[in-house]
This record gives structure tokens, sequence and C-alpha cells, in this order.
């Protein structure tokens, strides 16, 4: 496995950060697009009153999705990178090369087999340990001949 495979863990970690940052990001802002839609449609004697309050909130919300965003160069400088597009770069490498490692290996065990031999065949000792029902039987057969021609 190569260097940027086995650090794959690492980058992947903040992938799902930085994922999970997003989704809220993304989910603040179709709220404040839904304020926004609210705010337009608004007409009549309402829009006087309530157009205030709207664009309040809008703008509470902008504040809010500005912060979060910073929040994602944070969590990227908080792992030791200088910006997303650097860290971006390197998880692209390291996946790919990780996914490489993955290919080689399902493609030896293809060709080799993971379906270890002795896996299926027991050692001496277990077999001794362990005999075959026929063989059982064939004894319990044997006795009973024994017995049978005792018995005449």
């Amino acid at each position: 496995m190569s260097a940027e495979a086995a650090a794959y863990p690492k980058p992947l970690k903040i992938y799902k950060e930085l994922n999970c940052q997003n989704r809220i990001i993304f989910d603040e802002e179709r709220e404040r697009n839904e304020l926004e839609l609210e705010r337009d449609s608004l007409k009549g004697f309402a829009k006087l009153t309530k157009k205030g309050e709207l664009q309040s909130r809008i703008d509470r919300k902008n504040e809010e999705i500005d912060l979060l965003k910073i929040g994602l160069s944070g969590i990227i400088k908080r792992y030791g990178y200088q910006n997303v597009q650097e860290f971006y770069q390197i998880y692209r490498k390291s996946y790919n090369s990780y996914i490489a490692c993955k290919e080689q290996v399902t493609k030896w065990e293809k060709t080799y087999g993971d379906d270890n031999p002795k896996k299926d065949k027991e050692s001496v000792p277990e077999r001794l340990r362990n005999p075959p029902k026929k063989t059982a039987d064939y004894q319990q057969q044997g006795m009973l001949k024994g017995k049978d021609r005792g018995a005449r």
C-alpha cells in the first residue's frame, strides 16, 4: 500500500466533516431563500407590517451563513491545510491511490483466491479427534455382526 493510500483515512475524516458543514450551510441557504420568497410574495397591508421583520430574519440568516462558511476554512486550517482547494487536491490523490490499491487487492484475490485450502481440510489430529460419521457407522455394524455370530 502506498503512503498516499495509507494516509487516506485522515483526509476521509476531514472530508466527512466538511460535508456535514456543507449540508448545514445548504439548509440555512434554503431557509433564507424561503424567507425571501415569503417576503417577495407579501401584498397589501401585510407587506408594510411583515416586510421589516422578514428582512431582519433574512439578514440574520445571511450572517449565520457567512459564519458557517468561515467555519469551513477553519476546519481545514485546524488540520494544517492552507485552504480548501489544497485539501481537495490531497484528498483526491489519496482517494485515487486508495481505490487503485483496493482494485489491486481484489484482482489478486480473484487470481489467487481468498479461499484458503487449509480452511477446508482438517489436520490429521483434528480428523482423529472427530472421525467422520461413516466410520462410526461401520464400527457399529461390525459390532452387530460380531454379536450375531456369537448368538448362533
